[in-house]
């Protein structure tokens, strides 16, 4: 039962990116009484035990939409990355309709809704996102909408920061063709959240479409900053071309982006995040007065300091769609293949082997045949797939939906199993399990081809594996060994 007197809020989606940070800010204010809508409570972590109301199932499904708006006062609508979940994408058309339908039936008071800034015509990539606002907002006379049109995001693990970091780092003379040149505005990740939250409180006698961010400035004039913040002197080239085709290729190379995803965020810098003219920053002030969003340089700084002080909540990751959300021992039970390795541990305390097994990858890299690994990342980005340049959120801990270089972290038993499903191109589906049974640690490396490819792909790798594995869970054991 609902405490007397809070303030009943829904959240879908509070594992994406946003989602995340914007779901422990709301724990966080004692008026308020928060309900997520999940697909999969796992991935929710150790967040799980704090979030006072949980309803789990397919937001597309009615009865699902039923229990989660059922008594609510204020809903979010699902803060989701533009095009990084497919799925989403193919039933944006109809799924905010629905959403709203189900709000206004509960008796939802206002929903907040956070859109890309602009309103480009003929633009179908902003068009997208413009007409879910539109839907969310059709009943003003059933239901209020705060409708937040925003720049793309800076902050930790978000698209914008990781690709100026590793720009800023990675190159001391940087080329700036003629895509850098155009304004766009941003937003720090803190003002952002405490625009969502106040605009649960907002007086409203009406709709409200609300444009927040800073001024318009270029990527070229953000890398400079980034860099200066960093302490990094950097050169850079003025290119007097647009190099669409190369710059995809380029950025898929020094960032974690595949190239799709690369072509994808030129087409968000090209369409979502690019201005034409000031920002009308009014409606803003009048309603959020006691939020001042700050200057690009203090974004960027605070964003360096989460990632030294390991305190980077979420990555643009947590929003990627590609990884299937079916039973996974349901599906390693079907694979076709596998390589299983045994190795005892003796007197090391479980508890510090399950600890080295956890800061596998990462930073730390792969023990002895790290390079190999790299080399097979590198294979993969060629193919048109992540690679291993996506690292991992932080080098201290995991969670279930965290990337690990190739892999994602789809089961996470403490002192028990990690199970990672391999996010690169592997003709078919692969899964690498480690599992802690009595003195023993089990390491097996399991594969469910797809047709004749995956079987050669699979006996291809068999001469890699007889390295790799072997070395990589005698390796696990020596480092726990030296854990304090």
């Amino acid at each position: 039962m609902a405490e007397v007197g809070k303030i009943r809020v829904l959240l879908p989606g509070p594992t994406s990116y946003l989602g995340r940070r914007l779901m422990f800010k709301l724990l966080d204010r004692p008026e308020v009484r928060l309900r997520v809508l999940t697909v999969d409570r796992k991935r929710l972590g150790d967040a799980a035990e704090a979030v006072p109301e949980i309803v789990e199932g397919d937001p597309r499904n009615e009865e699902v939409l039923r229990r989660a708006t059922e008594g609510i006062d204020v809903a979010y609508y699902p803060m989701r990355f533009v095009g990084a979940d497919a799925e989403f994408e193919e039933r944006r058309k109809v799924f905010p309709g629905m959403y709203r339908d189900a709000c206004i039936r509960a008796g939802v008071q206002r929903i907040i809704f956070l859109g890309p800034y602009g309103r480009e015509a003929g633009n179908e990539l902003l068009k997208s996102t413009v007409d879910i606002g539109e839907a969310l907002s059709a009943c003003p006379d059933r239901i209020r909408t705060v409708w937040f049109r925003a720049g793309l995001i800076l902050g930790s693990g978000s698209m914008l920061f990781e690709t100026l970091r590793n720009l800023a780092q990675k190159l001391p003379v940087l080329p700036t063709p003629r895509w850098m040149e155009p304004g766009f505005t941003v937003i720090g990740i803190r003002d952002l959240l405490e625009y969502l939250l106040h605009a649960i409180h907002v007086p409203l006698d009406r709709s409200v479409e609300v444009e927040i961010g800073l001024e318009p400035r270029s990527f070229r004039d953000m890398l400079s900053e980034t860099a200066r913040v960093m302490g990094l002197r950097r050169v850079f080239l003025p290119i007097p071309i647009g190099a669409r085709r190369l710059s995809p290729v380029v950025l898929m190379l020094l960032t974690p982006f595949s190239v799709r995803l690369a072509t994808l965020f030129l087409q968000i810098l090209d369409t979502v995040g690019k201005t034409r003219g000031g920002m009308s920053a009014e409606t803003a002030r009048s309603l959020f007065p006691e939020v001042s969003p700050a200057p690009f340089h203090v974004a960027v700084a605070r964003a360096i300091e989460a990632i030294e002080d390991m305190e980077v909540i979420s990555r643009w990751t947590d929003s990627i769609g590609t990884i299937s959300r079916s039973n996974p021992d349901e599906e390693i039970s079907r694979s076709v293949f596998r390589d299983v390795r045994r190795e005892s541990f003796g007197k090391i305390p479980p508890q510090k082997i399950f600890r080295a097994v956890k800061s596998i990858g990462g930073e730390q890299g792969w023990f002895r045949f790290d390079l190999l690994w790299r080399i097979r990342g590198l294979m993969d980005k060629l193919a048109g797939g992540f690679g291993d340049s996506l690292g991992r959120r932080a080098e201290s801990n995991l969670r279930v939906g965290d990337i690990l270089d190739v892999w994602r972290v789809i089961d996470l038993r403490e002192n028990s199993r990690l199970l990672l499903e391999a996010h690169m191109k592997v003709a078919g589906k692969a899964w690498l399990e480690f599992r802690i049974e009595g003195d023993t640690l089990v390491q097996t490396a399991y594969h469910y081809p797809k047709g004749l490819l995956g079987r050669l792909y699979w006996y291809s790798m068999l001469p890699f594996h007889a390295i790799i594995f072997p070395d990589m869970i005698r390796s696990i054991i020596r480092q726990a060994g030296r854990m304090a």
